[in-house]
């Protein structure tokens, strides 16, 4: 019997002491590579319109009432949203058709060139004409965040994936006061030829904000004016007079408030 639990024991601690060679040894290799892979981050279904790939930049379409994103194909976009995550630490898939996993925030792998020059650990990285690959930032404009990964290639359309911290966000880079001014105005009417129905109710709403401001301020003016008038004619009467100047400030006010809420009665429509 002392016999048959000795090797009980043996047989035991023989297994015991493989099992953690298992634990301490590949097994934990094998999980370091597995996350040496994997994007820092939290990854959640979202819905895509158009061709996508892990790694693509991925950016919200405003010209659309749903909320469908497409891959960026401008520089510096505005809309810029995240990134097409394949392997994400965390995620999050709701399983839906024309779905994919975009993260939004911590590390993960973008897709990029060297269109715009050679890719340095903390440059800015910001969307390119290419769909859905980013390139360097040099001027100020939107950016998907910064690069965490050197990356150059002779070739500037060959694609490369280097690691990003993601943190879309206006950059400002260009030192030059007017190269920046000239930048927001071309940038300006770039977003009017793309969003003709935006820009024109940013139009009329502006419209309507100087039209009822000004003919307040003059209806303002013509009655104070003729109200000093009045009571310089007309002392005795200072008080119907006052109430008069009074009524009439109130309906100026009325009437810029109301201008005021029209314009943005405009924009949130």
């Amino acid at each position: 019997m002392r016999k048959f639990a000795l090797y009980i024991l043996v047989f035991v601690t023989y297994f015991v002491f493989r099992a953690s060679d298992y634990v301490t040894g590949s097994a934990v290799e094998f999980v370091s590579m597995a996350f040496a892979q994997t994007s820092q981050g939290v990854a959640i279904s979202t819905p895509m319109q158009g061709e996508s790939f892990d790694g693509a930049i991925i950016c919200s379409d405003s010209s659309d009432s749903e909320d469908i994103y497409v891959s960026c194909y401008r520089e510096y976009d505005p809309n810029v949203f995240g990134v097409v995550t394949a392997n994400a630490g965390v995620s999050f898939d709701d399983g839906a058709a024309g779905s994919v996993l975009v993260s939004t925030s911590g590390n993960a792998y973008v897709v990029v060139t060297t269109i715009n020059g050679d890719i340095k650990k903390g440059d800015y990285i910001t969307s390119s004409k290419t769909p859905g690959v980013g390139m360097l930032a040099k001027k100020s404009g939107y950016v998907l965040g910064t690069a965490l990964d050197d990356y150059s290639n002779s070739d500037k359309t060959t694609r490369g994936k280097i690691q990003v911290n993601l943190g879309s966000r206006p950059a400002v880079l260009t030192t030059g006061a007017g190269n920046n001014l000239i930048q927001l105005i071309t940038e300006g009417f770039a977003g009017a030829f793309e969003s003709p129905l935006a820009a024109l109710r940013y139009i009329v709403a502006g419209i309507l904000v100087i039209v009822s401001v000004v003919f307040s301020l003059l209806h303002f003016g013509k009655i104070a004016k003729s109200g000093v008038e009045a009571l310089g004619r007309n002392p005795l009467a200072a008080r119907t007079i006052q109430f008069g100047i009074v009524m009439n400030i109130l309906m100026a006010i009325v009437i810029m408030g109301v201008g005021l809420g029209i314009a943005y009665v405009v924009l949130v429509i």
